[in-house]
């Protein structure tokens, strides 16, 4: 840690502003570091239009858009766990200076009570694997991986990303080739920190205790989490599986349709299982499955903005960049595009498909799966969450 902070001394005494990219949690854990290292820190940037513009302990936070007008020159601490991204973004704004932040976070002990960790230790112990992983060539670490459990969910919402709406027969996954691609993920990576079992909801496959099981006696996995709407609360035989300290359940809560919110909260509280609800206000409209025709330069750029980019998923044995198209190629509602997935039951386990798939995850450019979605900015349209419908859409299928 010190000899990072050395540097960054060093380059104040140049007189260069030293400014945290990322407002978030981590962002502001480093500048706690910071400040009581004796290092001046300048400002925040973060490209969020609700965060640029308001102060964090006294410090502004500004945005990509003002960046230049305000400071020509600077060296950027990044707090972001997606740092290739980050370091994508300043080279294109004209920033060559960048220190991966997670660095300086590495002497902290995430597992007990810190003078400068006032916050919650998972991100910060994801930034610092993101960063070691980005600057280590031989390290794969993944940030977050969904596994796909089951088609099926309790609720039939009209703009769900994940596609659930278009299912006309869903149905669970086949538990033997979930262990297997769970096995044959983990063969290929260094480390993971969150491994998400996702459905639909996943609490409507009956078999999921054996997957969360698998998952949780997985040295290479850090924490699992399950995400469920609140309808379904699970039978009290399942209940020792989720008592794992690994494991965080995501509760969405989607008012009075989540029926069942109450009576799962208590059951978690009393056994003592982590979990954490989220109030949901509103949706992103990015379900819509239909071919735009873009050029490969607008797919490039729409890829960039993506905020779903990086949610890797596992489909069957297949790795997909996000959800989306993992689910759209399920439903055969687009092209298959080998391209845009690495079947990991057809290659080998070894360093030429550890080096393959991380060259996948920081280097695509795109997906062809990419024209048939309308795009998913942060800063996209919204639409009303969890408006129920009584049939599956329709849509176009491709028959190979």
């Amino acid at each position: 840690m010190f000899k990072e902070i050395k540097e960054i001394r060093e380059t104040k005494e140049k007189q260069t502003p030293l400014i945290i990219y990322g407002a978030g949690i981590v962002g502001q854990t480093m500048l706690s570091i910071c400040q009581q290292e004796g290092v001046e820190i300048e400002c925040f940037l973060d490209g969020s239009e609700k965060v640029a513009g308001t102060k964090i302990d006294g410090l502004e936070v500004v945005g990509p858009w003002d960046l230049k007008s305000k400071y020509p020159n600077a060296l950027f601490l990044i707090s972001v766990a997606a740092i290739k991204d980050v370091i994508d973004k300043l080279q294109e704004l004209g920033y060559p200076n960048w220190i991966a932040g997670g660095t300086l976070l590495k002497g902290l002990d995430t597992s007990q009570p810190d003078p400068y960790l006032n916050h919650d230790r998972f991100a910060v112990e994801n930034c610092i694997l993101c960063h070691e992983g980005f600057i280590n060539p031989t390290k794969l670490f993944i940030r977050s991986v969904d596994l796909i459990i089951t088609e099926r969910c309790s609720l039939k919402c009209k703009d769900c990303s994940n596609l659930m709406q278009y299912y006309e027969k869903p149905q669970n996954c086949d538990t033997e080739m979930l262990l297997r691609s769970i096995d044959t993920f983990c063969a290929v990576v260094d480390d993971i920190m969150d491994f998400r079992v996702i459905g639909g909801d996943a609490f409507m496959n009956k078999e999921w205790p054996a997957v969360v099981n698998r998952l949780t006696s997985e040295p290479k996995v850090r924490r699992v989490v399950l995400y469920t709407n609140g309808t379904i609360v699970p039978k009290e035989k399942d209940i020792e599986t989720l008592k794992n300290e690994k494991v965080l359940i995501i509760i969405t809560d989607y008012g009075t349709l989540s029926r069942k919110l109450v009576n799962l909260r208590h059951l978690l509280e009393n056994s003592g299982i982590s979990y954490h609800i989220l109030k949901i206000v509103e949706w992103l409209d990015c379900s819509a499955i239909s071919p735009h025709r873009r050029t490969q330069e607008e797919l490039k750029e729409l890829f960039k903005i993506c905020c779903a980019k990086n949610m890797a998923t596992l489909s069957d044995g297949k790795l997909f960049r996000c959800p989306y198209s993992a689910n759209a190629t399920r439903l055969k509602a687009v092209p298959n595009y080998e391209g845009d997935h690495i079947d990991l039951f057809k290659e080998p386990l070894d360093e030429t498909t550890k080096s393959r798939v991380k060259d996948y995850i920081l280097n695509k450019e795109y997906l062809d799966t990419c024209d048939f979605c309308d795009s998913r900015p942060l800063s996209g349209n919204e639409v009303q969450p969890a408006i129920q419908i009584k049939k599956p859409l329709p849509y176009r299928k491709f028959n190979k």
